[in-house]
This record gives structure tokens, sequence and C-alpha cells, in this order.
């Protein structure tokens, strides 16, 4: 709500086309398809941001996929990579919020949030960033554990790899677009706990429904 955006699960559809189409022609489903789904419903305003983000979220996906499936030396590289940009990340973010907070509280201000009310909010966002950064490494296996006792299908390592750096870059993507558009990169940083979700979300209905394409061709043969 800090930046007018919304919560969907449209994430899910860009990582299946880049797994059902490959990165080339994911990209393009991926763009596409998300900035009419901006249009469509009502937030033009964001169309040409999402347009980018979803579109690289696509190439990023799988040029990392390939990238880890060559050896495991470049899975683990890949994943050491994608942990330090996102403490970093976190580490940036925390602190332009507390120092726009501390010059100019009134940012933050709304009809639900008092100047009085922004110190707790601040400190409600460090937390959640915290939480986030701890938990979504343990949640994406959580996800694949879950997945394969279900379904029988195993989410490989480079799967889980390539959607994270993805999903990186679509909050990464997103903070920049919010902070240009309202003019305060601190707002727009409010939403990265949320958007955070929407790609964990993103994931596990994408690998979901990946599981059942399996089970769906393995029976057709």
């Amino acid at each position: 709500p800090n930046t007018g955006g919304y919560i969907h699960a449209g994430d899910s559809m860009v990582f299946l086309s880049v797994l059902v189409l490959g990165w080339r022609y994911g990209a393009a489903a991926a763009g596409l398809g998300s900035a009419l789904a901006d249009i469509i419903s009502g937030y033009a305003q964001w169309a040409p941001a999402t347009l980018v983000i979803k579109t690289l979220m696509a190439v990023l996906m799988g040029l990392a996929i390939e990238k880890a499936m060559k050896s495991k030396r470049n899975t683990t590289l890949v994943a050491m990579a994608i942990a330090c940009v996102w403490l970093v990340f976190n580490f940036l973010t925390v602190i332009i919020v507390k120092q726009t907070a501390s010059v100019d509280p009134s940012v933050f201000t709304s009809d639900t949030v008092s100047v009085g009310q922004v110190p707790a909010l601040v400190s409600n966002m460090e937390a959640q960033m915290m939480v986030v950064s701890l938990i979504i490494p343990l949640l994406l296996v959580a996800i694949a554990v879950y997945i394969r006792k279900k379904h029988k299908i195993v989410s490989p390592i480079y799967h889980i790899l390539g959607i994270t750096l993805a999903g990186f870059w679509m909050v990464f993507g997103y903070f920049v677009a919010g902070g240009v558009m309202y003019g305060n990169f601190a707002v727009s940083a409010l939403s990265i706990p949320l958007n955070v979700l929407q790609f964990c979300v993103g994931f596990f209905l994408a690998e979901l429904i990946w599981a059942g394409i399996g089970k769906f061709v393995k029976q057709s043969l």
C-alpha cells in the first residue's frame, strides 16, 4: 500500500514460462503478459517498469539455471553471489529507511500512521527484513521438500537458485521503480517484505504446476 502496488500470483507464470518455454521465449511471455496485467488491472503507470523487470526476471532465471547446471562449482558460486548481493541490499535499504525517518518522519505518515508511530513502523520494517533474510532459504528448501514428498517430483537446486535470483531482482527492480515514481526510496523500501512474500508464493505455485505437468507427461508416455 505504501507504493500503490498490489500483491498477486503472477510471478508463478513468470517462473513457469521459463521452465516450459526456455528463457528467451519465456522472457517475452513474462514481460508482455505482466505489463498487460498492470494495464488491465488499472495500474498502467507501473506497466513500463513491469515490462523491464519481469522480462529481466525471466532472463536472469534462465541464465542462472544454465550456469548452475554446468557444474557443482558454478552452483556454489551462484548461490554465494545471490546471498551476498541480497545481504548488501538488505543492509543498505534499512539504512535508507532509518536515515529518512530521522530526518523527515512525515514521509511515512498516512491516514493510519501518525508521526509518533513512525519509529515503530521503521523498527517493524527492519525486523521484517531480518526475518525475510533468514527464512527465505529455509522456506524455499521446505517448499522443494514438500513437493518432492507430495508429488514425487524433485525440484533441482538450480531451479531454486534461478527462481531466487529472479525473485530478488524483482524486489530490487520494484524498489527502484517505486523510488523513482514517488520520489522517495525509503517509502518504496517498505514494500520489500511483501514483494518477497509474493515471489515465494510464486515459486510454490510454479513448482506445483511444473510437478503436475511432469506427471501428465509421464502418464501420457
